[in-house]
């Protein structure tokens, strides 16, 4: 009730456009219930936030201008402490004064939900506005948003990581151990060793050689003589890292830094050092050896442990590095089922069975579409078993030319060119081409924010466009 309204704003139209869909989110929010039954659920599991309420309002709908803005944490406070806007949409412009969410405030609010919670958000919103009973009111419209024909594709989202060259991983895990070294070294704790700052110079140097070497004519000798010197100088680098590991755990509570401060030191010197004897053996493999590294053995970053190479096949990127990411949206656009692939991902055929049957628990699929990558004969007959209208692109060309005599064959196929577009749509604009985030938890926590955000989004396009429509049937019929 102390919530003032939005100042009178005679601004350019792409402000206006996207005002009104924030206004159109807090609506859906609102009307819908989602919101507080999302809320008063984590409340009974976490009963210490029993009077945050408010915090937990703003915690939701910060995510979802996260997201939508596809802005840094940092930037995003700034935003949001300067704008009456984002201020009003997360509940934080009121009479008795403006308090905002710092940025480290913002991160912990991206955390604050498990990943089943937020997945569970989505089906919900999904829910509520293909219900025939609530849509009149929620989506200015006589009929429900259908989720019974759904179109699919597959991808991969890139983590963000630089490419994976053997021999970068050396020099990175040199510049790792020595940036820890130095942070030790400033709270007072020496042992004797080559100045850091002289070792950062010799395998920048090193580097530098490694990438003219392959523009001289004896490019193979070069290239190894380079390697067996990075390789002598990261196992220099790895005995001091040892000694000043066992120095900073033993004295510790002699520096200025907590117990917690001085383990992430620790954590960080270790995981790279455990990982230098296999970096050292499949770059030797590679560079000395000239043999080949299989995809399951190779370390793509010291720091990623979920990242894989996915063999994509496209024009621009014959290969990525990543995770596998599965997606099926409906004829709006709203993502109805989705799956991100911890491990390596499976085939696209093999995707198809679990998709459908999680797909069934919540809407009657009718229909179904893909690319000719995720068609297969178990496949076709599962669709059939299902009596769901098989739109899955065949393999064959004359089993293709057969099925294009169909109409609603055709029309199905036709639709889901528009999902390589929403696929597009929903990495660039929501996830920003590469997830900024460290582990997989914390991909996939930005996964999910991301879609809940992006079907929000999709409605309130929707009901602003119902209403537009029904204002012009209103002056009309006056």
């Amino acid at each position: 009730e102390l919530r003032p309204p939005l100042s009178t704003v005679y601004g350019p139209s792409d402000y206006m456009e996207f005002r009104s869909q924030l206004e159109q989110i807090d609506r859906l929010l609102q009307k819908s219930g989602a919101e507080e039954r999302f809320i008063m659920d984590f409340i009974r599991r976490n009963e210490s936030y029993a009077t945050r309420i408010p915090f937990l309002s703003t915690a939701l709908r910060t995510q979802i201008l996260l997201h939508l803005t596809n802005e840094s944490y940092r930037t995003l406070a700034y935003r949001l402490a300067d704008s009456e806007l984002f201020r009003w949409f997360i509940g934080v412009n009121v009479l008795d004064g403006v308090k905002t969410p710092s940025k480290s405030t913002i991160h912990r609010m991206e955390h604050l939900w498990s990943a089943e919670e937020i997945a569970a958000l989505i089906h919900e919103i999904n829910k509520t506005v293909s219900d025939s009973q609530q849509s009149k009111e929620l989506l200015h419209c006589d009929t429900a948003i259908e989720m019974k024909e759904l179109y699919a594709d597959s991808t991969c989202v890139k983590a963000n990581i630089h490419y994976p060259v053997d021999w970068l991983l050396l020099r990175d895990a040199v510049k790792s151990l020595i940036g820890s070294i130095k942070l030790i070294r400033k709270q007072g704790i020496l042992h004797r060793m080559t100045e850091p700052g002289s070792i950062l110079k010799e395998v920048n140097r090193l580097s530098i050689a490694m990438t003219r070497s392959s523009r001289n004519r004896a490019a193979k000798k070069e290239r190894k003589r380079i390697f067996r010197r990075m390789k002598k100088l990261l196992k220099t680098v790895n005995r001091h890292a040892g000694r000043y590991y066992d120095i900073l755990n033993e004295n510790w509570s002699k520096t200025d830094w907590s117990e917690k401060q001085a383990a992430q030191v620790l954590n960080r010197m270790s995981n790279v050092m455990e990982q230098i004897p296999a970096i050292i053996d499949i770059a030797h493999k590679r560079i000395i050896s000239e043999k080949k590294a299989d995809n399951a053995e190779k370390i793509l970053s010291l720091y990623e442990k979920n990242v894989h190479v996915i063999k994509r096949g496209k024009m621009d990127a014959e290969v990525e590095f990543g995770n596998g990411f599965y997606l099926a949206e409906q004829k709006d656009g709203i993502i109805v089922d989705w799956d991100f692939f911890k491990d390596r991902p499976p085939s696209d055929t093999q995707i198809v069975k679990e998709s459908i049957e999680r797909i069934r628990k919540r809407h009657s699929l009718t229909s179904y579409a893909t690319d000719r990558g995720f068609n297969s004969k178990q496949n076709d007959k599962l669709l059939e078993s299902k009596s769901i209208f098989n739109a899955t692109c065949p393999r064959n060309c004359a089993e293709l030319s057969i099925k294009m005599k169909d109409e609603n064959f055709r029309n199905a196929q036709k639709r889901r060119a528009q999902t390589e577009g929403r696929i597009g749509i929903f990495k660039n604009k929501f996830i920003g081409g590469k997830i900024m985030r460290k582990g997989y938890d914390n991909r996939e926590s930005k996964i999910l924010w991301s879609i809940f955000t992006h079907n929000v989004w999709v409605i309130a396009r929707i009901v602003n466009e119902n209403y537009q429509k029904k204002i012009e049937e209103q002056s009309q019929a006056a």
